[in-house]
């Protein structure tokens, strides 16, 4: 069995994804929802998860999230610990090209457009390593 990590999201109501369109060439992704409703884009299609739902994004795939109306959303995130290393230099500071940065985790972004938006705004990553509040900037 190969590793991977499991983190508990609590995400914040935000309307719009919470994280630009992108692919991760190496590993594949969970998204299980505790509490809440989560949307998840997966390739081409978008589906409402509740509580008590998952999906699987395998690897090579294009995906984002988004929480649904205006309640908080608590989701556990199966994932590589590639990806997790990916999280969590997305939810720290950085001052380089963020393109460089999601190859280096063997990612994408689908949307180079979107590029200068991945910054994340309003989230942490607390002492257990699992992101708080997450969210992404408003689309201009």
């Amino acid at each position: 069995m190969a590793d991977f990590v499991v983190r508990r999201w609590d995400l914040a109501p935000y309307p719009g994804d919470q994280a630009p369109p992108h692919i991760h060439h190496k590993g594949d992704e969970a998204f299980c929802v505790v509490d809440g409703q989560l949307e998840v884009l997966v390739g081409d299609q978008r589906r409402t998860l509740s509580a008590g739902d998952h999906v699987v994004v395998p690897a090579g795939t294009v995906h984002t999230f988004a929480t649904v109306g205006d309640q908080p959303v608590r989701v556990m995130v199966v994932m590589t610990p590639q990806i997790d290393g990916l999280v969590q230099a997305l939810h720290k500071p950085y001052d380089g090209d963020w393109n460089d940065l999601w190859e280096r985790f063997d990612s994408e972004l689908v949307n180079l457009d979107q590029a200068s938006a991945v910054s994340p705004s309003g989230g942490h990553v607390g002492d257990d390593g699992d992101l708080v509040g997450a969210r992404r900037p408003r689309r201009e």
